[in-house]
């Protein structure tokens, strides 16, 4: 059964930052023409002319079961079937069609807003062009269809939840696809690692035996940190004494003196300098600047 909805976009929405655009089902069967005719102007296209999405959209495309081909900006036609997940880009020519001698079945859903810029980016996915590999008619594909349905019954009444839903879809796909694989070892270790650093802000933590007792080389850890944290291992800790010193700082009366001991400082006086250099003020002066001043009358 071939159903498409297509979802008005409020003003309260694009303020939101995430919406749904539209969802749909569809099957084509051997020899039948593709597109569709019934499809909004704004969406269809034909193999010759191709077609790129509003500058606001992007689009997960699924194909249940069949094959076909696509193909970006002209290039050389990539060949798809089950189990294929397309995520299309704004602005991003493309086309694409089942096999004629076997039809295809597509599930999919339109999504925008300033918040999916982050999430369809590195290191999640592809800025260009992004196509995986899950199992088909395995989870993904019953969680896409069931979340099809849903928008089709309930995208008046609960937007921004269904919204939300489909990007809870899409990371859960980044995390569990065969192309996030050789990453999702290592990302796991490193998601480890910043456990470990987290709970032993205190301590001199041994980077290079924290490596080895997460399986990974400390050159190919250091690399995978920097990747994952944006900084290195020792920045990353001292990021995090740095943020705990200030939340004590703003949140008790602990001496400063503990609090430089507490979070891995060596000395109250090189704490001090050191949140000096980095914040501006002193820790005196930062406690005293951002305790609750008392009401009048008090």
């Amino acid at each position: 059964m071939n159903k498409i909805h297509y979802c008005p976009i409020s003003p309260i929405q694009r303020k939101f930052g995430l919406y749904i655009t539209g969802a749909g089902r569809e099957t084509t069967k051997p020899g039948e023409a593709y597109q569709h005719e019934y499809h909004s102007s704004d969406y269809y296209f034909t193999w010759q002319n191709g077609r790129a999405l509003p500058d606001w959209e992007y689009q997960l495309l699924y194909i249940c079961d069949g094959r076909g081909v696509i193909q970006f900006k002209r290039g050389k036609s990539i060949h798809v079937g089950a189990g294929t997940i397309i995520i299309l880009h704004p602005g991003q020519w493309h086309r694409y069609r089942p096999d004629p001698d076997t039809g295809w079945s597509e599930a999919y859903i339109g999504i925008g807003g300033e918040f999916l810029k982050n999430v369809v980016a590195e290191p999640f996915f592809s800025p260009t062009q992004t196509i995986l590999q899950t199992e088909p008619n395995g989870r993904f594909h019953h969680d896409l269809l069931e979340l099809v349905n849903e928008i089709q019954a309930d995208s008046v009444t609960h937007p921004y939840t269904l919204a939300l839903k489909t990007v809870t879809l899409m990371m859960t796909l980044c995390e569990n696809t065969s192309a996030q694989s050789a990453n999702t070892s290592h990302n796991i270790a490193i998601r480890r690692a910043n456990l470990h650093i987290a709970h032993h802000l205190g301590e001199v933590v041994d980077f290079q035996k924290l490596a080895k007792s997460l399986g990974m080389g400390y050159t190919i850890f250091r690399r995978r940190f920097q990747q994952y944290n944006g900084m290195a291992p020792l920045e990353y800790q001292i990021a995090l004494r740095l943020r705990r010193a200030t939340h004590l700082l703003k949140s008790s009366d602990v001496p400063i003196a503990q609090i430089a001991s507490d979070t891995g400082f060596r000395s109250a006086a090189y704490f001090s300098k050191f949140f000096h250099d980095h914040v501006g003020s002193s820790p005196i002066q930062f406690r005293l600047s951002n305790r609750p001043r008392p009401s009048r009358g008090s």
